[in-house]
C-alpha cells in the first residue's frame, strides 16, 4: 500500500493535515469548536484510512487491482482524495462503509472517467443510509415483491405514491418521511417516477419509480466489491 499511501509521510501526519484541513473550516477564534470536533475527525479518517488500505490491500492480493499501476493514476488520488473530505464530514457508519465502496471500486474501474466520478461522487456526497435505500429500491424492487404486492391491495394516497410503498417495503419510518427522501434522491436524476411493472404476468404488482442511467452507474460504484461487511 505504501505507493498508494507512501511510507515518507507517516500514517498519522496525513491523518492530521487532512483533519488540521477540515478544522480549519471553523471559523477563527472559535477554540473551542475546534477541540471538540476535531479528535472525533480523526478517530473517524483513522479507521476509515486503514479500512480502505486493508481492503485495497486484499484486492492486490487476489490479482484484482494492482497497487504499483494504481499509484501511477492520478484520477483515482484526485477522487481519493476528495472522497477522504466526505467521510470526515459524517459520523455514519452505513455512509462511511458506502464510500469505503465508493473508493475500492474506483480502484477497480480505470475505464470511467474522472469527469463521471466526479459527477457520482456529487451525487452521493451529501446521501445518508436513507438516500442509497431509495435509489437502490427503484433501480431493483424486485426483493421487496412480496410486500409490493401487498400494498397494492389497498388504495394509495396519491400525495404520498412513493413514500407509501417504501414505508411499506422497508417496514420503517412514515409515508411522508419516505416521500420526502424519494424527492429529494430523484431530484439528482437517478431516479424518475415513472411507474415499473415488476412482472409482465403481474400488471397490478408495481412500484412508482424507475431508475436511469446515470442512477444506474452510481449504483454499480457503490456496490460492495468484496461482500463482506467493513463498517
Amino acid at each position: 500500500m505504501n505507493d498508494v499511501f507512501p511510507i515518507v509521510e507517516p500514517e498519522s501526519d496525513k491523518v492530521y493535515r487532512l483533519v488540521e484541513a477540515a478544522a480549519s473550516l471553523v471559523p477563527a477564534g472559535t477554540t473551542l469548536l475546534q477541540l471538540i470536533i476535531t479528535p472525533p475527525i480523526q478517530r473517524r479518517l483513522e479507521k476509515w484510512i486503514d479500512k480502505v488500505e486493508e481492503r485495497l490491500l486484499l484486492l492486490h492480493q487476489a490479482g484484482q487491482i494492482d497497487l504499483e499501476e494504481l499509484s501511477q493514476r492520478e484520477d483515482f488520488s484526485a477522487i481519493l482524495l476528495r472522497t477522504i473530505h466526505i467521510a470526515a464530514a459524517t459520523s455514519q457508519k452505513e455512509q462511511l462503509e458506502i464510500l469505503q465502496n465508493f473508493a475500492l471500486n474506483v480502484a477497480l474501474k480505470p475505464d470511467v472517467s474522472e469527469d463521471e466520478l466526479c459527477i457520482i461522487l456529487d451525487v452521493i456526497s451529501n446521501y445518508t443510509p436513507s438516500h442509497v435505500k431509495v435509489l437502490k429500491f427503484y433501480h431493483d424492487p424486485r426483493p421487496y415483491a412480496t410486500r409490493i404486492a401487498e400494498i397494492r391491495k389497498y388504495p394509495t394516497e396519491e400525495q404520498y405514491g412513493q413514500g407509501q410503498e417504501l414505508a411499506h417495503a422497508f417496514e420503517q419510518g412514515t409515508p411522508y418521511y419516505w416521500q420526502n427522501v424519494f424527492y429529494l434522491v430523484a431530484n439528482k436524476n437517478v431516479i424518475t417516477n415513472h411507474k415499473t411493472v415488476l412482472n409482465e404476468t403481474s400488471p397490478d404488482v408495481y412500484v412508482n419509480g424507475r431508475g436511469t442511467e446515470i442512477g444506474r452507474r452510481v449504483v454499480a460504484m457503490l456496490e460492495n466489491p468484496d461482500g463482506a461487511s467493513h463498517g
